[in-house]
């Protein structure tokens, strides 16, 4: 089991696999973090792809 926090705050999610880690976080960003959702609507496929490669490898790293 890996733990990872959330890239804009503090808050954890732990998970097998990196895929089950996305699940776990998909919801948080929309609900504690809609401001700043909003702000990065703009943002794109490529800069998601982006943060989902750099989140792996953090993940990958632990």
């Amino acid at each position: 089991m890996k733990t990872l926090s959330c890239d804009m705050c503090d808050k954890e999610f732990s998970a097998a696999t990196f895929e089950d880690w996305f699940e776990q976080m998909k919801p948080h960003p929309m609900t504690d973090h809609a401001d700043i959702m909003a702000s990065n609507a703009n943002k794109s496929k490529e800069d998601g792809m982006k943060w989902m490669a750099d989140m792996k490898a953090k993940f990958d790293a632990l």
